[in-house]
C-alpha cells in the first residue's frame, strides 16, 4: 500500500468522490496515481462531536499504544462489522459494503474538512455551538499532534478547510420542496464557523483553506460583472431574442443566475459543491499543499 492522504469531513467529502459531478477528491486520486492512496472519510450529516466519536477508527493508532489483546479484539470487532454484525456499542462505524478502518497506515496528509452541519440551525440535530466547534477541531488535531495520543502522528500534515458560502435562495428551495418548516442553513451563520476554522488553523499554526471566501468573492465579482455589462449595453431585443446585455454576459463567459444570486454557479443545491466548485475546491486545495508541503506536490 502506498502512503496515504486522509480525507475527513462530512457530505462534501463524501460526495469528493463521485466523479460524474468532478468530485474533488477524484482529481487528486489521479494527481497522486502510483503515489500516494486518497482515503475517502466522507460522512453525509456528520458534525465535528459526530466525528469526535468515530475517529479513533479513523485516524490510525500508534504500534506503541497498541496491546495484543486490545489489538485483536478489535480486528475481530472490525471483521464482524464487515460481516454486517454491530459489536461496537458506544462508537459505531458506518460501514458500508464491507468497509472497515485499517491501522497503521502511514498518513502523510490528513485533510478536516468539517462545518457545513455544524452550522445548521440550533433546531436542527446537526448544529453545533460555536464555541464547541472550534474546540471540536482543535480535539481532532491534538488527536495527531499531542504525544500523548494513541494516535500521535508528528509527521502528519495536517491542512483544515472551512465550508463554503451557502446560496439562501437554493437551500431555502431544497428544503421546502422537502416539507421542511424551516431553512436550516445561512451563508451569515456559516460565515462565523468558516472565521471560527480559520481562527483555530492560525492560532495552531495550521495551514487551511477558507473555501467560504473563495465562494462568496467569485459569486459577487461575477454578479458585480455582470451588472457592469448590463449597464453599458443597450437593451434592444435582437434576432435570437436576447438583449445586448446578456449576449455580452455570455461573451465574457459568466453564467446569468440571477434566480440563485449566482450561487449555482459553484453549488448544486445551496450546500453541495457542483462541478465548478469542486474543480475550484481542488485547485485551492493543491495551492494549499504546493505552497506549504512541495514535497507533496500533486
Amino acid at each position: 500500500m502506498y502512503d496515504v492522504a486522509l480525507a475527513f469531513g462530512d457530505s462534501i467529502t463524501q460526495h469528493g468522490y463521485e466523479y460524474e459531478n468532478s468530485g474533488w477528491l477524484t482529481h487528486f486520486s489521479a494527481r497522486y496515481a502510483r503515489r500516494m492512496d486518497i482515503l475517502n472519510r466522507g460522512f453525509s450529516g456528520y458534525n465535528t462531536t459526530r466525528a469526535k466519536q468515530v475517529a479513533p477508527l479513523v485516524f490510525p493508532i500508534r504500534k506503541d499504544a497498541l496491546k495484543k489483546s486490545t489489538f485483536a479484539k478489535r480486528i475481530e470487532s472490525i471483521k464482524a462489522m464487515a460481516l454486517g454484525r454491530r459489536v461496537l456499542k458506544k462508537s459505531k462505524w458506518p460501514s458500508r459494503d464491507g468497509t472497515f478502518p485499517t491501522f497503521n497506515p502511514k498518513v502523510q496528509l490528513c485533510i478536516l474538512f468539517f462545518g457545513a452541519n455544524d452550522s445548521a440551525n440550533s433546531r436542527d440535530g446537526r448544529h453545533t455551538p460555536l464555541n464547541e466547534y472550534s474546540e471540536n477541531l482543535r480535539y481532532l488535531v491534538n488527536m495527531l499532534h499531542d504525544p500523548e495520543s494513541q494516535h500521535y502522528s508528528p509527521d502528519t500534515r495536517i491542512l483544515i478547510i472551512t465550508p463554503p458560502a451557502v446560496g439562501d435562495k437554493m437551500t431555502e428551495e431544497y428544503f421546502k420542496d422537502r416539507g421542511w418548516k424551516y431553512n436550516p442553513h445561512k451563508n451569515t451563520v456559516t460565515k462565523k464557523y468558516a472565521e471560527a476554522a480559520v481562527a483555530v488553523a492560525r492560532d495552531l499554526k495550521l495551514p487551511f483553506v477558507d473555501t467560504w471566501t473563495a465562494v462568496e468573492r467569485r459569486v459577487q465579482g461575477s454578479r458585480k460583472r455582470k451588472l457592469m455589462l448590463s449597464s453599458t449595453e443597450v437593451a434592444t431585443e435582437t434576432t435570437t431574442t436576447e438583449s445586448n446585455a446578456e449576449q455580452s454576459v455570455k461573451r465574457a463567459g459568466l453564467t446569468n443566475t440571477d434566480e440563485y444570486d449566482g450561487y449555482d454557479e459553484y453549488l448544486v443545491d445551496g450546500l453541495h459543491l457542483n462541478s465548478k466548485g469542486n474543480e475550484l475546491l481542488f485547485k485551492l486545495v493543491s495551492e494549499a499543499i504546493n505552497r506549504n508541503w512541495p514535497e507533496l506536490r500533486p
